[in-house]
């Protein structure tokens, strides 16, 4: 009985013990040192700065590394937020960060022609707040554009913003060279390999990524391997993502979607996703631009703090300042800094029109509605409002090769993502983006057999009854299979983001429009259609693929097909789960779009029309969405604008 005592107390201790040193790396990987970091805007109060950005979001993390690295200027870089905690760096925990006190939370209007199989039909729109924005919650894939998505840009208006224009800026992100490039390298562009990391880098293995599933599993996984850069001379000042790709040599499904389009046609280009993380961990513009420029003496970086408003000279319009106050508070005392050459806005596509109209610049009946003053009347400041929507297909497979709740909750995977950064937390399960050539429409491989159904509904806002319809297997944690994701590249319609009143504090009306171009009905239905004629491939077959129409009240007179009859469903079926359940894809943008003319929001170098001193950068001035996610060509963007701002400064 004594050795028993002994024997469960060394058991309890270990445990105990194995646990609080897991908790305490949990605790280091969220801890950040910034030197340079203030929290009270009253420090500055009165102070002057050549340049002061608003945002500390994917584009504004570029700006304050670029413009800081000029010793000779000083650069104010003002983030609502603080400084995420460890779960953001957790690849697989994107969603997990939604709805916290990192997210804005905003929401849409009630959606007139969408949404309906959502709570008082709204989306849900989750922003990044904290150093880093949006690019903290994101998933992380890396997408330059087509050479069309620029080309439209500039047939729109924006001049010199071409694809021949921005390929300079899009190359760069790269941290390896593609092979279509013919850029050898050593031992072949396609090995794996892990690039020597740095001493404050968070891990530091000698090997690839591990498959996301154990070896047991029939061999059969999901990994990321980063591709072996072409050997080049780097610049002292080069700053890079870090791209990683999914291996289909090791992902059954990889594999099988770029096997599809062998069937399907040439015409279709089927590619496994790409992604910025690094050896298991989030590695965003945060991560790559501002995390480098710590400690310079001429960055400061004030958080917690909102900014009110930008003030302008009222005879010459000159930017002068800007009006702060704590994050969450209008009772604190305002707090007025100034800026000696240009403020630059990087608050994203929904909240800097909102600051330029309580600024002063916006359509005019509205500024006056408010009794804000107006400083220049600027109608299109808010409108052109566009995003992606996505359609969730549930497929079923017979084999083990996705991400399921059971293997996320499991002990094994928590120990070997803190241990090595690898394992299946250290993925987003997106295992393949594709569609036809040229085309205005696409799929998007999203590997998750089993979800979770109180966390999805918490991140989707789908009605119960809308969530069961769509995933019929919610109750089983070990389900293996995978979503195709539907959707419309270049969306037409067009939606305003509008004041609610005259303080920083209330959340604008944000209404999108989904759908209400018909044309979008259209060009996602032929989304939806390839989609199925995926499914139906021999490559999906071989691994019992089978696609689960979703069986909506609302939509029974129309569908779905019955069983595996092979009938194509009808165009008023797809018409209405669509109209039910397709859910925004995060992409906001357009709200302040570069144009030719003076009524547009910023000219050709991003500079707000009507005013001297203040441009804008981040998604909001895109004049049309780019072809899939947004976040690598924003900073593309950024960098583009750095190099207008330096060059015109110097």
């Amino acid at each position: 009985m004594g050795c028993l005592k002994k024997l469960f107390l060394t058991v309890t201790l270990v445990a105990t013990v194995g646990c609080a040193a897991l908790l305490i790396l949990w605790m280091w990987l969220g801890l950040e040192l910034i030197p340079n970091q203030i929290r009270d805007p009253r420090l500055i109060e009165g102070l002057s700065f050549d340049y002061i950005i608003v945002g500390a979001g994917t584009a504004g993390c570029v700006l304050a590394n670029r413009l800081s690295s000029e010793p000779n200027v000083s650069v104010l870089l003002i983030e609502a937020g603080g400084t995420f905690g460890a779960a953001s760096i957790v690849p697989l925990l994107s969603t997990a960060m939604q709805g916290t006190k990192y997210d804005w939370s905003f929401r849409t209007t009630p959606q007139k022609y969408s949404s309906y199989g959502l709570g008082d039909q709204q989306q849900l729109l989750p922003r990044g707040k904290g150093l880093g924005g949006s690019g903290q919650l994101n998933y992380m894939l890396h997408f330059t554009g087509i050479p069309s998505d620029f080309d439209r840009w500039e047939q729109l208006g924006a001049i010199d913003w071409s694809w021949e224009a921005m390929k300079p800026y899009l190359d760069q992100l790269w941290q390896w060279r593609r092979a279509e490039k013919n850029e050898p390298a050593q031992d072949g562009m396609n090995e794996c390999m892990m690039r020597e990391l740095t001493s404050d880098e968070l891990y530091e293995p000698k090997q690839h990524y591990t498959p996301m599933l154990p070896e047991s599993d029939d061999g059969v996984s999901i990994t990321f391997c980063q591709q072996k850069q072409a050997h080049r001379k780097p610049r002292t000042d080069d700053v890079a993502l870090h791209v990683t790709e999914v291996n289909p040599n090791e992902s059954l499904l990889a594999k099988v979607f770029t096997e599809a389009p062998a069937e399907l046609g040439r015409d279709y280009v089927f590619e496994p996703a790409r992604y910025t993380i690094r050896n298991g961990i989030r590695w965003s513009s945060y991560h790559a631009h501002l995390r480098t420029a710590f400690g310079r003496p001429n960055l400061t970086i004030l958080t917690s703090t909102t900014v009110a408003k930008v003030l302008f000279d009222e005879t010459t319009k000159q930017t002068k300042g800007l009006v702060l106050q704590t994050s969450g508070s209008e009772l604190s005392r305002p707090v007025v800094v100034s800026v000696r050459r240009e403020v630059i806005l990087s608050a994203g596509a929904l909240q800097t029109p909102q600051l330029l109209k309580l600024s002063g610049i916006g359509p005019k009946l509205e500024l006056q509605r408010h009794g804000i003053g107006v400083v220049h009347d600027s109608p299109s400041v808010g409108l052109n409002y566009f995003d992606h929507l996505n359609l969730p297909l549930f497929v079923t497979i017979n084999v083990t090769a996705s991400v399921t709740v059971d293997k996320v909750l499991s002990i094994d995977s928590i120990v070997q993502y803190l241990r090595h950064g690898k394992g299946v937390l250290a993925t987003t399960a997106i295992a393949g983006i594709g569609g036809q050539r040229g085309g205005r429409h696409g799929v998007i491989l999203f590997g998750m057999g089993s979800v979770d159904e109180q966390a999805l509904r918490h991140v989707s806002n789908m009605k119960q009854e809308t969530f069961r319809a769509f995933f019929p297997f919610y109750r089983n944690a070990s389900q293996e299979g995978f979503l195709f994701l539907s959707t419309c590249h270049q969306p037409r319609s067009r939606g305003a983001i509008f004041l609610r009143d005259r303080h920083i504090t209330s959340d604008p009306f944000f209404n999108p429009n989904y759908l209400k171009d018909r044309a979008d009905i259209e060009c996602m239905m032929e989304a939806i259609r390839l989609a199925a004629r995926t499914v139906a491939t021999d490559a999906f077959r071989k691994i019992g693929a089978q696609l689960h129409w979703p069986r909506i009240k609302r939509c029974a007179n129309f569908g779905p097909p019955e069983g595996d009859s092979g009938v194509a469903p009808s165009d008023r079926y797809l018409e209405c789960i669509l109209r039910t359940s397709a859910l925004t894809g995060h992409h906001p943008g357009g709200t302040a779009a570069i144009g030719r003319s003076s009524e547009a929001v910023v000219d050709n170098q991003l500079r707000v029309n009507g005013v001297k001193g203040l441009r804008v950068v981040d998604a909001s001035v895109f004049p049309s969405p780019v072809s899939g996610t947004p976040n690598s060509v924003v900073i593309a963007v950024a960098e583009r604008a750095s190099a207008l701002i330096r060059a015109g400064n110097n």
